[in-house]
């Protein structure tokens, strides 16, 4: 891991909950835009100085609230909002 743990303004949670609702941010604003490939997880689990794992678990909460879809060999996207 490079870079200091991800956990902006000190917030209280754990870092993949913390993740995630980034992540989530990100794709609100139009940052990450509808049908846009996610970087990779182990791009992000750099850049954000966390574990692979905290990626992994905080994209499967993105799945679970519709945000974004895996496609085997393909790689992570936002899905089309409306």
């Amino acid at each position: 891991m490079s870079g200091p743990k991800f956990n902006p303004d000190n917030k209280p949670g754990y870092t993949y909950e913390l993740l995630a609702d980034h992540f989530a941010g990100l794709i609100e604003s139009g940052e990450w835009e509808a049908n846009s490939r996610l970087p990779g997880e182990r791009a992000l689990a750099e850049e954000y100085g966390v574990a692979l794992g905290t990626v992994r678990h905080a994209t499967d909460i993105l799945r679970e609230r519709g945000l974004v879809i895996t496609l085997k060999s393909k790689g992570t996207f936002v899905t089309k909002r409306n």
